[in-house]
C-alpha cells in the first residue's frame, strides 16, 4: 500500500463543511441493481463521525488494556518468577507503558491530529516510520483479536458441555462484527458500560483477596510469597525445585522472562489515540485522557497481582506451567481455563464454591470485550492508512464509509484474520495448544517497536521546541497553560526507548536457550516455533521500514522541515473549549472528572 507524503496536520482537512459528502458512485449507480444500491451505500462517505464524548473515549480505552492477561496468563508468571518476582515483573512493564504514555500525552496536547500515532513519527522523524508505524500497528491489534477471540473460547471449555471451541469461535467472531458495525455512537456507550463491568470485576477481586487473606471461608491459605530460585523452563512445582539456571542470575533471567510475558497485559493505553477521528471535542479531550486513563489500568493490575499473590503458593501444580502437557482428558487438551486462573485457585483453597464458574463467565466477558476493542483499533488504522494511500482503489474502498459514517470495509478487513482462530482451536501441535503465547508474541513484539517509536519521536519533538524556542517554549506559562508538560523529560522517553529495545532483543532468549540446553520438557520444535513467534514481528517492522524508505527514497526529517508543525488547531473547537480543561479544581479533581 503506497502512502501519500503529506500528512493532514488538522483534523479540519478530513472533514468537509458540507454534511453530505459526495459519493464514490452517481445516481445510475445506486439505481444498477443490488450491488450498485450496496456498493452506493457502503462507500458513500469519506470521514468518520464525531460522535465520542470523553466517557466514551475512556471506556474504549480501559475496555481494550484490561484483557484476560492479569486473570490467566499471570499464573504463568507466578510459577515462573514466584510471587516477588511476578511483583518485580509487573512493576518494570508498568514502567514501559507509564514512560511511552507521557510521551504520547505531551505530544497530543500539542498535535492533537487525527491518528496521532501514525503522525508523530511520520512528523518527527521519517515518513517510512509512520507508515511502519501504521501497518503494524494494524496487524498488532488483529492479532491481538485473534488471541483474545481464542481465549474466550478456551474459556467456554470450562463447563462440561458438547459446545467445543470451534462452535465457540464460530459463535463469538460474528458477534464482534456486529458490535463494530453499528455505529461509533452507540459503540462507545457499549464500551463505556464494559469499563464499568470490569471496574467492578477487578474492585472485587481484590475485596475478595483481601478477606481470604484475612481468614474469610472455610479453607485454609496456602501462599509462599518469595521469589523463585532461579530459572526453569517450565517452572517450579514442589517435587521439582531445582532450578536450570539457579542464583541471582538465574532470578535476574526469570523476572525478565516474566517481564516480557507481562507486557502483554499492559499494552493497550495508547487506544485512547486511536480515537481521535471520532471524538468529539479531541483538543480538549484527548490530552487528558492520554495523561490519565493509562494509570486506572496500571493501578488495578499492580493491586490485584500483589494480593493474589500474598494468597497463593507458587509450587501449587494447578497453576498453569509452560511445556507441562495435563491430562484433562481429551477435550481439555491443551486449553486453559479459570480453573487454572490463581484467582480461581485462591478461591478454590478458601472453600467457597459458588465463585469459580462465575468467574470463568467474566473472563470470557473481559476477553470477548478487548476483541472487541482490538477490532475497533485495527479498523480506525486501516481506514486512516487507505485515507492517505496513493492506490485509488484502495482509497475508495477501505478509506469510505457508510451513510453513518462506519468505515464497514475497513471493519470487514480488519476482522478477516480473525480466521486464524480457527486454525488455532483446530491445531494440536504443541505451540499452537497455547494461542496465547504464539499469536500474543506477534502482538508484543510489534507494538514494543511502535512504542519505542513513539519514544523516538517525542526525542526529535523536544529537539525541535529547543530549535524553534522562539516560537514555541516549553517552559513558559503560556506552553503550560494551553499543554501537558511532562516532568523528568527527557528521561521517561529515553527509558522507554530503552526498556522497549531491550525487551524486543531479548523477548527469545528463553527460546534460544531451550534449544541450546535441550531443557528437559521442552519440545525442540515448540522451541523453534517460540523463537519465530517472539522475533517475527520486529523483522517484518524493520523489513518494512527498509522496503519502504528504499521505494520511497524517503529522509530523516530535518529541523528545516518542523517550521509549521506546532499550534494545530481543529476549527470546530474555539479556544474556550480547549481551556475548559484548566477550570477550577485540583489534579485529583480533574482525574475523577475523566474516570467517569
Amino acid at each position: 500500500m503506497a502512502f501519500s507524503s503529506g500528512f493532514p496536520y488538522s483534523f479540519g482537512q478530513q472533514e468537509t463543511s458540507d454534511p453530505e459528502i459526495q459519493s464514490t458512485g452517481s445516481g445510475n449507480d445506486r439505481n444498477s441493481g443490488v450491488l450498485g444500491w450496496l456498493s452506493y451505500e457502503v462507500f458513500r462517505k469519506d470521514m468518520l463521525d464525531r460522535k465520542l464524548e470523553s466517557h466514551h473515549i475512556t471506556g474504549i480505552a480501559f475496555s481494550g488494556a484490561v484483557g484476560i492477561g492479569l486473570f490467566s496468563t499471570s499464573g504463568e508468571i507466578i510459577a515462573l518468577g514466584g510471587p516477588v518476582g511476578t511483583l518485580l515483573a509487573f512493576v518494570l512493564a508498568s514502567l514501559v507503558v507509564f514512560s511511552v504514555m507521557r510521551c504520547l500525552a505531551e505530544m497530543v496536547s500539542v498535535r492533537p491530529v487525527t491518528a496521532p500515532l501514525i503522525d508523530f513519527p511520520h512528523t518527527f522523524v521519517d515518513e517510512a516510520l509512520g507508515f511502519t508505524v501504521g501497518f503494524m500497528y494494524w496487524l498488532a491489534n488483529c492479532m491481538s483479536m485473534v488471541t483474545l477471540t481464542t481465549a474466550a473460547a478456551m474459556f467456554t471449555q470450562y463447563w462440561q458441555s458438547s459446545f467445543d471451541m470451534t462452535a465457540a469461535t464460530f459463535v463469538l467472531l460474528p458477534a464482534l462484527l456486529l458490535m463494530n458495525a453499528c455505529g461509533v455512537q452507540l459503540y462507545g456507550r457499549m464500551e463505556w458500560v464494559f469499563k464499568w463491568l470490569k471496574i467492578a470485576l477487578l474492585i472485587g477481586l481484590c475485596i475478595l483477596m483481601i478477606l481470604i487473606r484475612a481468614g474469610v471461608g472455610p479453607g485454609k491459605v496456602d501462599s509462599k510469597f518469595e521469589i523463585s530460585p532461579g530459572y526453569s523452563p517450565t517452572g517450579f512445582f514442589a517435587d521439582r525445585y531445582q532450578a536450570a539456571i539457579p542464583g541471582t542470575g538465574g532470578r535476574i533471567l526469570a523476572v525478565w522472562t516474566c517481564t516480557t510475558t507481562a507486557t502483554f497485559q499492559f499494552l493497550g493505553g495508547e487506544m485512547v489515540l486511536v480515537t481521535a477521528g471520532e471524538a468529539k471535542r479531541p483538543m480538549r479531550d484527548l490530552p487528558i485522557a492520554a495523561r490519565y486513563m493509562y494509570l486506572v489500568p496500571i493501578f488495578f493490575y499492580l493491586v490485584a497481582i500483589l494480593f493474589v499473590s500474598l494468597n497463593v503458593n507458587y509450587l501449587d501444580p494447578r497453576i498453569y506451567h509452560a511445556h507441562i502437557v495435563y491430562d484433562a482428558g481429551a477435550r481439555l487438551e491443551g486449553i486453559q481455563t479459570a480453573a487454572r486462573s490463581p484467582f480461581v485457585i485462591v478461591i478454590a483453597n478458601a472453600g467457597i464454591k459458588a465463585l469459580p464458574g462465575f468467574l470463568n463467565a467474566c473472563f470470557l466477558f473481559s476477553a470477548l470485550t478487548a476483541a472487541n476493542t482490538a477490532l475497533y483499533v485495527s479498523s480506525r488504522t486501516l481506514f486512516t492508512l487507505a485515507q492517505r494511500s496513493t492506490i485509488t482503489v484502495i482509497r475508495s474502498t477501505v478509506g469510505r464509509t457508510n451513510n453513518g459514517h462506519t468505515p464497514l470495509t475497513a471493519i470487514f478487513v480488519s476482522f478477516l484474520p480473525g480466521a486464524l482462530a480457527f486454525l488455532a482451536v483446530k491445531s494440536r501441535e504443541a505451540v499452537l495448544r497455547q494461542p496465547l503465547y504464539f499469536f500474543g508474541h506477534l502482538y508484543i513484539g510489534p507494538l514494543l517497536c511502535i512504542y519505542a517509536a513513539e519514544c523516538l519521536a517525542f526525542l526529535r519533538f523536544l529537539a525541535a521546541i529547543k530549535y524553534y524556542k522562539r516560537s514555541i517554549n516549553r517552559d513558559s506559562a503560556v506552553y503550560r497553560d494551553r499543554h501537558y508538560r511532562a516532568h523528568w523529560q527527557p528521561v521517561w522517553a529515553i527509558l522507554g526507548l530503552v526498556l522497549c529495545t531491550l525487551l524486543v532483543v531479548f523477548s527469545g532468549w528463553t527460546a534460544i536457550y531451550d534449544l541450546c540446553a535441550r531443557s528437559p520438557g521442552v519440545d525442540r520444535g515448540e522451541a523453534i516455533v517460540a523463537v519465530v513467534a517472539s522475533y517475527l514481528g520486529p523483522f517484518l517492522f524493520f523489513a518494512i521500514l527498509i522496503t519502504y524508505k528504499l521505494v520511497k527514497r524517503t529522509r530523516i526529517r530535518t529541523m528545516g522541515d518542523l517550521n509549521d508543525v506546532w499550534f494545530v488547531r481543529d476549527a470546530s473547537e474555539t479556544e474556550d473549549d480547549v481551556l475548559k480543561k484548566r477550570k477550577a479544581g485540583n489534579r485529583f479533581y480533574e482525574f475523577l472528572r475523566w474516570i467517569k
